[in-house]
């Protein structure tokens, strides 16, 4: 099988990137309620996975889930959430190519474990709120969030957080796949997967 990726596969990666990012914004929208800040992860999980899952019927070639990982973790970078979302993204889609490879890109248990991996790539997006805390709430301040906001959401976003936020989008993306494998069983079992 050749190994090269071919037009076809990067216009697969391309709309299933921006498929991937659009849930993922639309998961984020969860942090319009300060409170909820933590939980971001594990809802962009659950609503990504489904697509997720039937981007992985297409992906037989190395490098796609990769690719797309990292133009989503591009995404956010352009839309100002700084540059460690590049390197969650690298992490993240890089950790999700060695799982796929380790089940020939060909086994849903794999391709589930895999995109769980890999949807964690907006964790980058967070980091500036635990190093740089107080510039992250004066960005926030000039950006015209009222001082309420900011407060209440610093509060559920103490140092440790990242940790959490990790456990909790791996666990929705892991559901959010579950649910993609259930949603797509007809077309798994007519390809073997």
């Amino acid at each position: 099988m050749n190994k090269k990726l071919e037009v076809r596969d990067l216009i697969n990666v391309g709309l299933f990137a921006v498929l991937g990012f659009i849930f993922m914004l639309i998961g984020s929208f969860t942090a319009m309620v300060p409170v909820l800040m933590p939980i971001v992860p594990l809802v962009q999980g659950i609503l990504v996975g489904p697509s997720n899952m039937l981007f992985s019927t297409k992906i037989k070639k190395p490098g796609m889930l990769f690719i797309q990982t990292m133009l989503i973790s591009l995404a956010y970078v352009i839309m100002g959430h700084g540059p460690w979302a590049l390197l969650t993204g690298a992490i993240a889609g890089f950790i999700g190519e060695i799982i796929l490879k380790s089940g020939s890109y060909d086994s849903k248990g794999k391709s589930r474990l895999a995109f769980s991996f890999s949807s964690l790539c907006t964790l980058g997006n967070y980091v500036p709120i635990i190093i740089s805390r107080n510039e992250y709430a004066q960005g926030l301040l000039n950006q015209g969030y009222n001082q309420e906001f900011i407060d209440t959401m610093m509060k559920v976003m103490p140092d440790w957080i990242l940790i959490v936020m990790a456990i909790l989008g791996f666990i929705g993306a892991f559901v959010g796949c579950s649910l993609g494998i259930v949603f797509l069983k007809k077309h798994f079992s007519k390809i073997g997967k």
